[in-house]
């Protein structure tokens, strides 16, 4: 439901009770399947058109240019959130988040990430797109957390390998024995584990080897 609630969404400047009801019939469910998940999440009931830009207003991204990055982007682009900027064919969507918190302000330009203080100019075309690698260091020899990080992995590909291959239990009881904390946003401290440093990840959660 969700990803053909998405494919119809795209590119569609009309509110969900035009395009949500023919998906739901599609699949052979009343309107209200589809109308309910598609007016309630932000991103399905926000005007999409063929260029959209999601703009991360949280507060990494807020705080790297004392709010200023989305006025900038709204100067830019000629639109403002929830609008549309009918000649140019352009959205724009405030969004909490968007996962690169190390290097904001950031913005996804449809499906590609546009980050740091030259914003703006790649949103604009002047600058090549900046997704620079997450910044992360370990001197233990063997990362749990960020191995997938430091060995070259697509970022957070670590997951999903444990999240489907153990039990919620194991995972549970990992999660508590390694001291895992944060949620994202800037963060420069040092775990601590045994007496010794252990993992130091800025920009992203951080954990400690468990005993």
């Amino acid at each position: 439901m969700i990803e053909s609630l998405a494919e119809a969404r795209a590119g569609a400047a009309d509110g969900p009770e035009v395009w949500a009801p023919a998906v739901a019939a599609r699949l052979g469910l009343p309107a209200a399947a589809a109308l309910g998940p598609a007016s309630y999440y932000a991103d399905l009931a926000a005007p999409h058109r063929d260029r959209h830009v999601r703009v991360c207003t949280a507060t990494a991204c807020s705080a790297a240019q004392a709010g200023r990055h989305l006025a900038d982007v709204e100067h830019e682009l000629g639109v403002t959130p929830v609008t549309i900027s009918a000649p140019d064919g352009v959205s724009v969507q405030a969004v909490r988040c968007l996962g690169y918190c190390y290097t904001g302000p950031a913005a996804l330009n449809g499906e590609t990430p546009c980050t740091g203080p030259a914003l703006v100019d790649q949103l604009a075309g002047r600058q090549l797109p900046r997704t620079p690698e997450i910044p992360a260091a370990d001197n233990t020899g063997d990362p749990a957390l960020l191995g997938g990080v430091v060995s070259g992995e697509p970022a957070w590909q670590v997951w999903p390998r444990p999240v489907t291959a153990r039990t919620p239990d194991e995972v549970h009881r990992e999660v508590a024995a390694s001291g895992l904390r944060g949620r994202g946003g800037f963060s420069g401290g040092r775990e601590v584990g045994g007496g010794q440093p252990r993992t130091r990840h800025r920009g992203g959660c951080q954990r400690r080897r468990g005993p």
